[in-house]
């Protein structure tokens, strides 16, 4: 593993400590117990994916392009992302996160789900779908969060992140169980 992805997964776990020891976080804890630090690990997992994948409507013609970030629905989840993405403010590239309900959104480049969709919902279409657990069926899902001797890893399905036409690097496919 290279130096540069240690040390980016290192900022990684201190971001989570950081955010598992503040106030607010610890007020948004009470408000639901079941949100696990598995869980709140897979949000800082779902935020830092952002810097290794590509999108093609981002380029150097116009590297401002915001990042449509959907969400299934409110949850503990969603409460907690949005902290650490207000916390990481935009991408590292410099461009703007937007992070919307998959019920509110017009458009999705990054998408979280929970459980299926019951029904096509083309704003996910050509999104990045990240699925919380191989317990959750989505058809074109391209990360896929799975547990294994009790750690938290990833799948990455190359075929549907090709078909998306988004460019993942290889520092995070190294970390990953390809598919």
């Amino acid at each position: 593993m290279s130096w540069f992805f240690r040390i980016v997964f290192a900022l990684l776990a201190v971001l989570v400590i950081v955010l598992l020891l503040n106030p607010d976080t610890a007020r948004a804890d009470s408000t639901n117990d079941a949100f696990s630090k598995e869980s709140k690990l897979r949000a800082a997992y779902f935020l830092n994916f952002i810097k290794f994948i590509n999108w093609p409507n981002h380029s150097q013609d116009n590297p401002l392009t915001p990042l449509y970030i959907c969400l299934q629905d409110e949850t503990p989840f969603e409460g907690f992302f949005r902290d650490l993405a207000s916390n990481a403010a935009m991408a590292d590239d410099g461009r703007e996160l937007q992070i919307y309900r998959l019920s509110e959104a017009i458009r999705c480049d990054y998408t979280y789900l929970h459980r299926p969709i019951q029904n096509e919902n083309s704003e996910i279409e050509g999104s990045v779908v990240v699925l919380s657990s191989d317990q959750v069926s989505q058809q074109d899902a391209a990360i896929i969060f799975y547990i294994a001797e009790r750690k938290l890893r990833f799948e990455i399905d190359l075929n549907n992140i090709k078909e998306l036409n988004v460019m993942v690097s290889s520092e995070l496919l190294k970390l990953a169980r390809i598919k």
